[in-house]
């Protein structure tokens, strides 16, 4: 789907009235934190955008990232992560083409599950028309860490409207997709953006899982110690209300999607603002972008994983957020958030990071890297590398300028 902005959503992501920090469940002094941000040489090459980080059960953790070929043409590329030596193996190429889409926010993305790497990326769509998406979502695997890839498929045979793919390796080794898919748009009674989700590669219909979603906002899956999975997203009401809506994967069925919170934000476009989860054991934890009431603000909110009866949301951010949020979570379930903050008269915009220990208690937010808040810088990604009282994160980014590049950096937090 091409992404649509109107004045409305131009509006809120530029200003609002400063959101007040709540109080928080579970204590209202804030903690002290620190950030050493350490910048590791980047795998991606000059004109590079659309970075993704992934890590396997077996802990091993991969980069993917665009960046121009030459020749009107493009290059996905990954590269894996050397963590005794805190650095980037060489790149590796994955697929490259003329007639691919390249967007700010619907980016490609990778899955890992030991030696096999499954990645997705977007192309554009033949028959696409004013109704329906311009582009689809091809995927290709390697079984043997990235060294060869297999011919592209369509994530689907089934449709030719296939946006923001979100992957999860299940434990009995599929890979679960989850997508926003536009075949049901111009027809129909809602005639809307819809959720469906397949097994990757394998025989059998995709199966629906929410008829009426939010038209651009990225998803979010992790997986479950049942072996199932977790599907975070943009939902959108017959009242155009966009909230954030969780839907369970268990036993090879989708379960009936529910609200993660009732922030009641109405709005008659799309954000292109989505949740992310994170898991540790049995435990998740979830943050988003929301504006209802006019206020920008980003929450965090924590479940269990078996009955994700998401509680009492805490407001993260700082007065002016613009959303573009990412998390892990910790073995003693810390939730680690970052996000994208304005700048004003009293601080520096930029990526924040914040924590919220088990007991909801938050700390000081602390600056990790001064990027621009414009679309050029995309989406930030963090993934975990080290757990601890003194845990360390890998972050990328886009760094705007001439050329734009992919840059990385070692984040580690001082509690």
């Amino acid at each position: 789907m091409r992404i649509r902005l109107s004045p409305l959503v131009i509006f809120a992501t530029c200003w609002f009235t400063p959101a007040p920090l709540h109080a928080q469940p579970g204590g209202t002094s804030s903690k002290p934190l620190t950030a050493a941000v350490k910048y590791v040489d980047s795998p991606a090459g000059p004109d590079s955008m659309g970075s993704s980080l992934t890590t396997s059960a077996e802990g091993v953790t991969w980069l993917s990232w665009i960046e121009s070929a030459g020749e009107k043409q493009n290059a996905l590329k990954c590269a894996r992560f050397d963590l005794a030596n805190q650095r980037w193996g060489e790149a590796r190429l994955i697929a490259r083409g003329a007639d691919w889409f390249v967007n700010w926010a619907d980016f490609p993305v990778m899955a890992a599950h030991g030696d096999r790497l499954l990645a997705v990326w977007f192309v554009g769509s033949p028959d696409s028309d004013h109704d329906h998406s311009g582009y689809r979502a091809e995927f290709s695997a390697s079984k043997d860490g990235g060294n060869t890839w297999s011919k592209p498929e369509p994530i689907t045979r089934d449709s030719t409207s296939v946006e923001f793919v979100a992957l999860q390796p299940l434990s009995n080794g599929h890979i679960l997709a989850a997508w926003l898919d536009g075949r049901g748009r111009g027809a129909g009674a809602l005639g809307r953006q819809a959720l469906y989700a397949r097994l990757v590669g394998e025989s059998g219909p995709d199966a629906i899982v929410d008829p009426s979603v939010c038209d651009c906002c990225q998803l979010s899956l992790v997986p479950t110690p049942d072996g199932g999975a977790l599907l975070a997203y943009r939902g959108r009401s017959a009242e155009e209300v966009r909230d954030m809506r969780v839907a369970q994967y268990r036993n090879g069925r989708w379960g009936t999607p529910r609200t993660l919170h009732h922030d009641g934000w109405k709005i008659a476009a799309c954000p292109v603002n989505g949740p992310q989860l994170a898991t540790s054991g049995g435990h998740v934890g979830a943050v988003w972008f929301t504006a209802a009431n006019n206020q920008a603000r980003v929450y965090a909110a924590r479940a269990e994983t078996s009955a994700p009866n998401f509680g009492e949301a805490t407001v993260v951010d700082l007065g002016r957020p613009l959303g573009r949020v990412d998390n892990v979570m910790l073995s003693d379930r810390t939730h680690l958030i970052v996000w994208l903050e304005g700048s004003d008269k009293e601080k520096e915009g930029g990526l924040y990071l914040r924590t919220i220990s088990a007991d909801g208690t938050p700390s000081k937010p602390a600056l990790i890297a001064p990027t621009t808040t414009a679309r050029a810088g995309g989406f930030p990604r963090i993934v975990l590398l080290r757990d601890g009282p003194q845990p360390q994160l890998l972050l990328s980014f886009t760094r705007d300028g001439q050329p734009r590049q992919v840059v990385t950096a070692v984040v580690t937090a001082e509690r």
